[in-house]
């Protein structure tokens, strides 16, 4: 039976007029817009985010930074994009207030495995200034162990053998800026979550080119910028619910709507190539040092939201909000934020750190953004070695314990051994980096197996050693889980 939300018409340029009147509109002449940027990785999170602060830019004036968006996994959201003359909505969302908008600011969308010779072609173009780029961690192809290119991805062995076909994003900003004129500038600006995230691109690239073309490995060592950036929204991937509340208050369907929180953050290291949009015109925070930045939304955010996916998928808690409403979970989140991972922190100067934790901890609590726990638990193998192990080697290091942070880290390696939850539902795993770590955690006879056969793991844990004392207190709350339980540790 059709329902009257998927009776709606489609949001496109035609059905534009018919927006409900209270909804804001692209104020200007999307047919004037110059594609200035390319962006890698056109998920929620970027329409959202990076594209919605160029959309602000564009409604002030500056209509040289249209974005041509580039999935290079899924075709899904460029169909619906296309569907839509490139047209989609962003809903802000906290509580009972919402507000929503229609955003104009992308010139088209490609599809990299369908239309790969357009996808260089738009990066070779002098007229384009920036590649931005949101592929999540694990799109670099770096092994986060030795934090050097991974020759064992199959994506970069492909790519080596077939620089002219590429398939990994490494892969396809070679190939497009092998094709670009040498005089042209051109900033690659990288969003992902990874400390110092321009260098460690700037890095994998000239590791990737050194295989290859040393005079192209020269060009990303020097002549291309890489500035380091932080970003931070909260942006759930969509749901049926998210796009029937966008349609109910556009008046049309948008099947690439997104629902976010009204919180956003962008951070640039001001090391441009070129010419590049004023984005701190728009709220965007240009400095010298983004690094503290960088390290303090790892650690506090990212960090915090791992704990919150592991803990709550193993006791059957489906949301971040869901976790924070939970008196004992949430309890040992709050702490794990405000005692361990904050005082790990160097936090920017004249910055109120305590605030900041505060916000953040609302922001979780948010019961409208419905951001699931299962969705934050995917590729933990990339996630865990920046945003835990490094303030865990800082605070052994002092001779201090992590108490709350070290339960944490059990409590993942419990996920992964079990994968089921306290109740015994099957939880949806997926990691492609720690297919070797599950098998050995299965093949444990003990707790204490478990612990070093984990930590045996160089590729997630490195190869420095970890202390007894350490060992010792990740085992027993091995034990303490697998005796009495995920709740049982959290409130130990």
């Amino acid at each position: 039976m059709e329902t009257e939300s998927s009776a709606l018409r489609s949001l496109s340029r035609h059905s534009l007029p018919t927006v409900n009147p209270d909804i804001t509109m692209p104020g200007y002449d999307r047919s004037a817009l110059v594609c200035g940027i390319v962006h890698l990785g056109l998920g929620a999170f970027h329409r959202a985010h990076q594209a919605l602060y160029t959309e602000r830019l564009l409604a002030a004036g500056d209509r040289r930074w249209g974005i041509l968006g580039v999935s290079l996994r899924d075709p899904s959201v460029v169909n619906s994009l296309a569907a839509q003359d490139y047209l989609y909505s962003v809903t802000e969302k906290h509580g009972n207030v919402a507000q929503t908008q229609v955003v104009g600011a992308l010139c088209g969308a490609l599809f990299a495995p369908k239309a790969l010779n357009q996808v260089l072609t738009a990066i070779a173009n002098p007229q384009t200034s920036v590649v931005s780029i949101t592929v999540t961690e694990k799109g670099y192809s770096q092994n986060p162990a030795t934090s050097d290119l991974d020759l064992s991805d199959p994506g970069i062995q492909h790519d080596l053998q077939y620089p002219d076909a590429p398939m990994s994003t490494l892969g396809i900003l070679a190939a497009g800026i092998r094709r670009r004129p040498t005089h042209a500038p051109l900033t690659l600006l990288c969003c992902d979550n990874m400390a110092g995230n321009g260098d460690v691109l700037r890095k994998l690239l000239v590791q990737y080119a050194g295989h290859l073309d040393a005079g192209l490995a020269r060009r990303f060592e020097s002549d291309i910028g890489m500035p380091n950036s932080m970003v931070d929204r909260i942006v759930p991937a969509a749901t049926p619910g998210s796009l029937d509340m966008a349609a109910a208050a556009l008046g049309l369907r948008d099947e690439a709507a997104v629902v976010c929180e009204p919180f956003i953050q962008w951070v640039i290291e001001n090391r441009f190539s070129g010419p590049r949009p004023n984005w701190e015109d728009v709220g965007v925070t240009l400095t010298s040092d983004v690094r503290p930045y960088q390290e303090m939304k790892l650690r506090l955010l990212n960090g915090t939201h791992s704990a919150i996916a592991y803990a709550g998928q193993l006791c059957d808690l489906p949301t971040v909000s869901d976790v924070m409403a939970d008196r004992q979970v949430g309890g040992f989140v709050r702490r794990l934020m405000l005692e361990d991972l904050r005082s790990s922190m160097n936090c920017p100067p004249n910055f109120d750190l305590n605030s900041y934790c505060q916000d953040l901890l609302r922001r979780f609590e948010n019961p409208t953004l419905a951001h699931k726990t299962e969705q934050i638990a995917l590729d933990g193998s990339q996630k865990i070695p920046v945003r835990w192990l490094p303030a865990l080697r800082e605070s052994l290091a002092l001779g201090k314990e992590s108490p709350l942070l070290e339960r944490a880290l059990a409590i993942w390696l419990f996920y992964l051994e079990r994968q089921t939850s306290e109740t015994g539902k099957i939880l949806m795993f997926k990691d492609a980096g720690c297919q070797e770590l599950v098998t050995q955690l299965r093949l444990a006879a003990s707790s204490r197996d478990l612990v070093h056969a984990a930590l045996a793991q160089y590729s997630i844990f490195g190869k420095a050693g970890w202390p007894e004392v350490f060992v010792n207190r990740l085992t027993e709350h091995i034990n303490t889980l697998r005796s009495a339980g995920t709740y049982a540790l959290l409130s130990a």
